[in-house]
């Protein structure tokens, strides 16, 4: 991420230009961290604890040498296993109505 106004002390710009984007954002007078997750839509926080243990699944299947769902996959396992449907699917709905 671009650094504005570094050498003034400024604080550091975060942009997302291809959504979704994460952002670990310091604020580094006060030492404090949030993560956001920013979609087209929303920016929202995560809380660090649920991010980290996130992490640790992620790096246990990756050392599994499983891999990362690609193409209808992804919204297979949205449906399967978080009961979810995909967002073009629920704009044609609107759009039938």
């Amino acid at each position: 991420m671009p650094r504005r106004g570094a050498r003034q002390g400024l604080p550091r710009e975060y942009r997302c230009d291809e959504p979704p984007c994460i952002h670990v954002v310091l604020d580094e007078r006060k030492k404090m961290v949030q993560v956001f997750f920013e979609d087209e839509e929303y920016i929202t926080p995560i809380p660090a604890d649920k991010l980290l243990k996130a992490c640790e699944e992620l790096r246990e299947a990756l050392n599994k040498k499983y891999r990362e769902a690609s193409g209808s996959e992804v919204d297979e396992l949205a449906r399967k296993y978080l009961n979810a449907t995909p967002v073009e699917e629920e704009v044609l709905e609107e759009e039938e109505e």
